[in-house]
């Protein structure tokens, strides 16, 4: 780990553990849960019998949290999938308390078949006999009772479970800072390789005007180049883009790759629907997907190869599905290493985007890659389009 990188401490704290100083961090941390509390017991007034069945009911006591911890802890990773924010908190909240309410009702049944409540301490046959009372023998006072019963119990987890809460709110905003300092520094090693755009489009657009009258072929490859150039260097500047916009650079992109390799390349396009012009997606998303395709299926063979692309317009939503070919023999021996880099940073920038309300999914067999995003629209303003 980088010593000089920003938020050191808190990158070192948070970083991966090995499973060995997981399981020891873990079993420290609960037999010292367990010896404070019952240390805090053995002083209280009510009298400890050190018999086989309160030595069972108290250590049953105390071993119940280690099992509603690692369920709640389970269940807020999964939630997290889907929630965020005060949302995710009550959730964890509600859930905690159920597990907690559910680990009760467990730990009294088996100590009263075991040893019967009648022959522990006063508050557990209390508080037992409530948990194990038939259904419709409780009264509203009663559940109210063990609501708060439930809830207190719940509080002592508070702090295990918080601590592991911050960490990930911690990694969320790490994760979003060197996500948001990668995006400079690209803009800013694009902006050192662009020494005068305005220049290489000029000239592009003189060059198209004297070649129109020569070969009309060739005037529209140069008109897809000039496209997506223009694309590139005056229409990714923002978060958000149009995706009308961004279909059509990609369009031309597609046209100018399937001239260059058109002896070895078949390229298939399919939409359902007219590209909306009201709709923004994250910009360059979609390009970067489908340049992906001949990065890893094109680019580093001499094979024949395809690539089939299908692009889905729902009302709220786009699926774009991209199906490439595998190559089998590859002109560069790193190439076949650099599979699918990149689609990890794509998930973590949508991720900050739009949370868990997209998918995209990789998957790959002896003969194609396949790449499917499921994307929500947002609505663009008038004077976005």
């Amino acid at each position: 780990m980088d010593r000089h990188a920003q938020h050191f401490p808190l990158r070192y704290m948070l970083q991966p553990q090995t499973l060995r100083q997981r399981m020891k961090y873990h079993a420290l941390f609960w037999l010292l849960f367990m010896i404070f509390h019952l240390l805090y017991f053995a002083g209280s007034k009510e009298k400890i019998h050190f018999e086989t069945s309160w030595v069972v009911s108290y250590g049953l006591y105390y071993l119940r949290f280690i099992p509603v911890y690692y369920l709640a802890a389970g269940a807020f990773s999964r939630l997290t999938e889907k929630y965020y924010g005060v949302s995710l908190m009550i959730l964890t909240g509600i859930l905690m308390v159920l597990l907690m309410h559910a680990a009760n009702v467990a730990v009294f049944f088996t100590l009263d078949k075991g040893f019967g409540l009648s022959t522990l301490s006063k508050s557990f046959n209390d508080i037992g006999s409530l948990y194990l009372a038939p259904v419709s023998s409780n009264r509203l006072d009663d559940w109210w009772m063990l609501l708060i019963y439930d809830i207190t119990e719940t509080q002592l987890l508070f702090l295990p479970l918080g601590l592991k809460m911050t960490g990930y709110g911690a990694r969320q905003q790490i994760e979003k800072r060197d996500l948001l300092a990668g995006k400079l520094k690209n803009d800013l090693a694009i902006l050192r390789a662009q020494p005068a755009p305005h220049f290489i489009l000029n000239t592009l657009n003189s060059v198209l005007a004297e070649l129109l009258p020569v070969s009309e072929k060739a005037a529209t490859y140069l008109v897809s180049l000039t496209e997506v150039l223009h694309f590139t260097l005056y229409e990714t500047g923002n978060e958000m883009i149009a995706l009308h916009r961004e279909w059509a650079a990609i369009r031309h992109f597609l046209s100018l790759e399937a001239r260059r390799f058109e002896d070895r390349l078949k390229v298939t396009v399919r939409e359902n629907h007219p590209i909306p012009t009201d709709k923004l997606v994250p910009v360059l998303i979609l390009f970067t997907l489908v340049e992906n395709a001949f990065k890893h299926g094109v680019y580093p063979t001499f094979e024949d190869c395809w690539i089939n692309i299908s692009l889905i317009i729902w009302r709220d939503r786009l699926e774009l599905s991209i199906r490439n070919s595998k190559p089998k023999i590859f002109h560069k021996p790193s190439s076949q290493n650099r599979i699918g880099i990149g689609l990890s940073n794509i998930k973590k920038r949508l991720q900050l985007s739009f949370l868990s309300t997209f998918e995209l999914i990789a998957t790959q067999t002896d003969d194609e890659f396949h790449v499917l995003l499921t994307l929500p629209f947002t609505q663009a303003s008038e004077n976005s389009q």
